[in-house]
């Protein structure tokens, strides 16, 4: 009989015999006997352990209304009462409920047990009240709605304060904010360390630019084509010369033909030396390029451009790979990383943690937790060991 049910058969009979109770002879027979057997009258406990494991009384309603009886210690002995000499006692309800909390009436009420084997552990468990079951051995915890929630506040703030080591990257991941300055710093430093460990062809090269060697071999092919344009232009001047003296000799009136043959000639040896001064003029701006690219000139540019590429790339792959890109890639330990180059939003975390773990997180002993309703107030109650 829980607590609540044998509340509600004393005011019963109290309502037909004011603050009396009847006796009846079962009533009688075992109050006599925990009496003969020197029962504790004061020790719910080993009340409840005599009327279970030595009476074996399986009723639930008479071993409670037994133990309630006993502790009442109805007779004096040194009086000489009895349990015989007994009608009608009284059974004050109101005084044995006074002597418990309202948790330790919710669990009696949920474990269909005497709140005196509901003992106060003493402790508690992220700020949630523990109480002893004195029946199976078992150690809960116990909290209204609001409790449970400060509860699970108190266990994910715990759950932060115990280092970051102990999450998942992937569960990190939505409750960091990049560190933008120190990342770009990072991958400046990087793109740096990548260059350093490149030669300048290999960088002219990644750059899509001309190699310095090729450049001074094309140079040189170059020269070599200078030195035949300049020979061949030499050649055609010396031969406008011929001409224009060959020309000079001439009497324009007696040989116009021949004098006109030779202007023509004159001419066309002109447009040559005028083609291949464009075709030099050309060649010339190209040694010039080719000459700036032998000698470095172009080296600078190609680091810059890989620089900023290199260091776009490393921001990038950082954005998309978050912590994991650190620790995955460059040995650091998640804590190391998150200082260096994130920021953690705590809040979000512990309320992540609270959303996705639950109540049940809590119920260390089995991972499940039970619910009960009193007087409107609803209790959760979880194992805890």
């Amino acid at each position: 009989m829980k607590l609540f049910k044998l509340y509600e058969q004393v005011e019963e009979e109290e309502s037909k015999e004011p603050n009396l109770i009847t006796l009846t002879p079962i009533d009688k027979k075992f109050l006599k006997l925990m009496q003969r057997k020197e029962v504790d009258w004061s020790d719910g406990s080993e009340i409840w352990k005599f009327l279970t494991d030595t009476l074996f009384i399986s009723d639930m309603d008479l071993k409670m209304r037994l133990a309630y009886l006993y502790m009442e210690q109805l007779v004096d002995e040194d009086e000489g009462e009895t349990y015989d000499d007994l009608e009608k006692v009284s059974l004050d309800m109101e005084k044995i409920k006074s002597q418990f909390d309202d948790k330790q009436l919710a669990l009696s009420e949920h474990f269909d047990l005497p709140p005196f084997l509901i003992e106060e552990s003493g402790y508690s468990h992220y700020g949630l009240e523990q109480y002893e079951n004195e029946d199976d051995g078992g150690t809960y915890a116990i909290g209204d709605e609001d409790e449970m929630d400060e509860a699970m506040d108190e266990y994910a703030q715990n759950r932060v304060d115990d280092g970051i080591e102990y999450f998942e990257d992937w569960y990190l991941e939505d409750h960091l904010e990049p560190n933008d300055s120190a990342i770009e710093q990072f991958a400046e430093e990087e793109a740096d360390h990548r260059l350093d460990d490149m030669t300048d062809e290999e960088i002219l090269e990644e750059a899509g630019y001309d190699s310095m060697d090729v450049a001074k071999e094309e140079w040189e092919e170059k020269d070599s084509e200078k030195d035949d344009i300049e020979e061949r232009m030499n050649d055609l001047s010396m031969e406008k010369d011929e001409l224009e003296s060959e020309q000079e000799d001439l009497d324009y009136e007696e040989d116009e033909d021949e004098y006109n043959r030779l202007d023509e000639e004159i001419d066309l040896k002109q447009d040559e030396i005028g083609d291949l001064e464009i075709e030099l003029n050309d060649l010339e701006t190209e040694m010039e390029r080719l000459l700036e690219i032998s000698e470095g000139e172009e080296l600078e540019q190609a680091k810059d451009e890989l620089r900023e590429g290199y260091t776009e790339n490393y921001v990038e792959e950082i954005r998309n790979d978050g912590i994991s890109y650190f620790t995955d890639n460059l040995g650091f330990d998640k804590e190391g990383a998150m200082d260096s180059f994130f920021w953690l939003d705590e809040e979000s975390l512990r309320e992540a943690i609270k959303n996705d773990e639950g109540w049940e997180v809590l119920a260390s002993y089995d991972g499940n937790y039970d619910e009960i309703n009193m007087d409107g107030v609803l209790y959760i109650i979880i194992r805890t060991d």
